[in-house]
């Protein structure tokens, strides 16, 4: 099935307004509390030397999705297209680690990481988020298109899904040290937080939203 190519913005609107607000649960330690061993093992890595409101963010949202979703161990997966090769390492080992995989952790080794998780992310996008945008480079300027609504199946929750992605960018920040001011790092974050939230709203209309999440705003927006 092609991806579902979202309306163009409403005239004088433009495409580049900033990210909306994610949605997060008001008090995630009761979802911790409920979280598989699998699940609560995942979540020992996110919060392994990882700090900061936006990093929270990220866990929080992707926490509330993993709980209405039913914490799943199996289904849908990322595409492995491009996938960092220390995605297979924690997966090899059961995700039950918070050690850096090998591969990443020496000063020489960073950066070609850092442009693995980037470019990852661009792959398993759809293609209606990454107008115009078609390399780290590019992303890193402009960002991609944030639309309400538009169609993110190929990116799914659970253990095989974008679970993934936060578990590269927890390695990212602990190999990089202080990264909440490092621009790629923050623009993925907040980009895979909206991705994140927007799931949220999706599943939530599908269980029977109320009218203000069940007509999602159509605006295109890139993160700056």
């Amino acid at each position: 099935m092609e991806d579902e190519v979202p309306p163009p913005p409403p005239a004088g609107s433009g495409n580049r307004l900033g990210t909306p607000p994610p949605i997060i649960p008001s008090s995630p330690s009761p979802l911790r509390a409920s979280c598989p061993a699998k699940y609560a093992a995942v979540l020992e890595l996110f919060d392994t030397e990882v700090k900061g409101g936006l990093w929270k963010s990220a866990v929080d949202t992707w926490l509330t999705l993993e709980h209405a979703t039913g914490f799943q161990t199996v289904g849908k997966a990322l595409p492995a297209g491009g996938c960092p090769g220390a995605v297979s390492w924690w997966v090899q080992r059961g995700r039950n680690t918070t050690r850096i995989p090998a591969g990443i952790n020496s000063e020489d080794e960073h950066e070609d990481f850092y442009q693995a998780v980037v470019l990852w992310w661009l792959n398993v996008n759809p293609v209606w988020r990454k107008e115009g945008v078609k390399s780290a480079e590019d992303f890193e300027v402009h960002g991609l298109i944030q639309c309400s609504g538009g169609n993110l199946d190929g990116l799914p929750s659970g253990l095989n899904g974008l679970t993934s992605v936060l578990a590269c960018l927890a390695w990212w920040y602990r190999v990089a040290g202080n990264t909440e001011g490092e621009p790629r790092w923050k623009k993925l974050v907040e980009d895979c937080t909206w991705v994140l939230s927007e799931k949220n709203r999706a599943f939530t209309h599908k269980r029977g939203a109320p009218d203000s999440l069940e007509n999602p705003t159509s605006k295109r927006v890139r993160a700056e």
